[in-house]
């Protein structure tokens, strides 16, 4: 077995090899899905393997932290207890769960394959990681879609608004998305090639509806921009767009930093099912590195747009080194 660069286990690469022959393909390409054998396991080169491990270690503390505080502040908070807060809450709380659950679960994997140098005995560990990741994933991106529709609601109903949108309604619509994202769990048990072709779709779909969404919150942000510069006299009313406006950013911020995470990890996706091969196992396992860096990056663009957060968060760390002291 060569071990100067990305080592392969010679029966997996018989695995492969029968996966995608023609003849009788399927079953085996199912097994291989059913396993999710198609990342980590190729990608064995103890460096690559030492770097994701320090990686996944640094953003895990990060996230955890973070949306920690995030979720505590907005907990503590009445004041900022509205429909938009309610699924930034959300939104946290799967995040927290990337930091606390789905990154050791990867760091554990990751080291398993480092001291066993690419084998894996069981198919516990990696399943384990998996489901949780699918979980995760869909938990994240149902929310963040439900962020953008929520705003594009704010935008054009106007006064209508609150009248519809209403945190008791929001805080269904939390639930019902987190019941939703066990579908494609209990769909890889029954089949885990629909599984994958469901997750790969779903993702498509949110990404989509977010592009669809920024795209219009850009034009009225565009809009209201020359609307305030137009009626500087009329104080409220310049007031009020303003608000809009940099709501409007803060969510737009989000929208892209999801955009730019998640895209490269279905194109990874798609090019691994059309053709599983090296390197695009290779590409999904880099790839899926920023859908993880996603749930740090979060925390920090909440704090730095929105002040009332920030500020009471400074507050809520303050009190309690004084309370430690």
């Amino acid at each position: 077995m060569d071990r100067s660069g990305i080592t392969i286990n010679s029966k997996f690469i018989s695995e492969i090899s029968t996966a995608v022959d023609l003849t009788n393909g399927m079953n085996k390409s199912q097994e291989l899905f059913s396993c999710e054998m198609s990342a980590s396991i190729l990608v064995v080169n103890p460096k690559i393997l030492i770097t994701l491990m320090v990686f996944n270690t640094f953003t895990s503390i990060t996230a955890t932290i973070g949306n920690l505080l995030v979720l505590v502040t907005i907990l503590r908070s009445p004041h900022l207890h509205s429909p938009s807060n309610i699924l930034l809450f959300g939104l946290a709380l799967s995040d927290l769960c990337v930091g606390l659950i789905s990154e050791p679960l990867n760091v554990g994997f990751q080291a398993v394959l480092f001291k066993n140098s690419g084998k894996t005995t069981s198919c516990t560990l990696m399943n384990a990681r998996i489901f949780i990741s699918v979980f995760l994933t869909t938990v994240t991106l149902l929310t963040v879609t439900a962020m953008s529709v929520n705003r594009n609601l704010a935008i054009y109903l106007h006064l209508r608004y609150e009248q519809v949108v209403t945190d008791k309604r929001t805080r269904k619509v939390i639930i019902c998305l987190w019941l939703i994202s066990i579908v494609p769990l209990v769909m890889k048990i029954l089949d885990a090639m629909t599984s994958y072709s469901v997750l790969t779709l779903t993702i498509a779909v949110c990404l989509a509806i977010i592009s669809f969404a920024w795209t219009k919150i850009y034009q009225v942000v565009r809009n209201h921009k020359v609307q305030i510069q137009d009626q500087m006299a009329v104080a409220t009313q310049s007031l009020n767009m303003a608000r809009l406006r940099n709501s409007a950013i803060n969510t737009m911020l989000v929208l892209l930093i999801v955009l730019f995470c998640y895209t490269p990890f279905l194109v990874s996706k798609i090019f691994l099912a059309v053709n599983l091969k090296r390197s695009n196992v290779v590409f999904l396992e880099i790839s899926y590195i920023f859908v993880l860096l996603n749930s740090s990056l979060n925390p920090f663009v909440y704090f730095w747009r929105q002040r009332d957060l920030r500020a009471r968060a400074k507050h809520l760390v303050m009190t309690f080194r004084c309370q430690r002291q």
